[in-house]
């Protein structure tokens, strides 16, 4: 249990060592919260803590009172202490199944979309070009064209 200090004039909540290690459910594995070891030389503070990663610097962080807190280290005391401001600390992303099965994917909804294709339109493969300039040749529009003008085609792009 946390304990308050009015000594010194500021709000300090006193926070046991034994539970900085605590993290609730919705934060288990979380990524981007580590578990800093008391054995690494560079925790000047000899304890164990979690530090959330997401801020820069990397923050201290505890977990009091259903709430997260930024932590400090009492250079006096060799305690840790938070001063009452809470801090965001998002749970895990969770990230709806996109493949449901009633729904086509959106690769099979391109593929079976007709494509209407203008044969004189500009880059139509139906299109002639003169060989000599690479330019398209103009057509008699009055039904010399043995193919119709408009076809219907599918797709076959794939979106990746």
């Amino acid at each position: 249990m946390a304990r308050s200090s009015s000594t010194t004039g500021s709000t300090r909540t006193w926070l046991p060592i034994n539970q900085l290690l605590s993290v609730p459910e919705t934060h288990q594995n979380h990524p981007q919260l580590l578990h800093v070891d008391a054995g690494d030389l560079r925790n000047h503070r000899r304890y164990h803590y979690l530090s959330w990663q997401v801020m820069h610097p990397p923050t201290a962080i505890a977990w009091s009172n259903s709430y997260w807190y930024k932590f400090h280290h009492s250079l006096t005391s060799r305690q840790p202490y938070h001063e009452g401001h809470q801090i965001e600390v998002y749970p895990m992303p969770i990230y709806p199944n996109t493949e449901d099965e009633s729904v086509p994917s959106i690769n099979e909804q391109i593929r079976s979309t007709p494509a209407i294709i203008n044969t004189s339109g500009p880059g139509s493969p139906y299109r002639e070009r003169n060989t000599q300039q690479g330019t398209p040749i103009g057509r008699d529009t009055h039904g010399s064209c043995t193919m119709s003008t408009q076809t219907l085609a599918t797709t076959t792009e794939v979106i990746s």
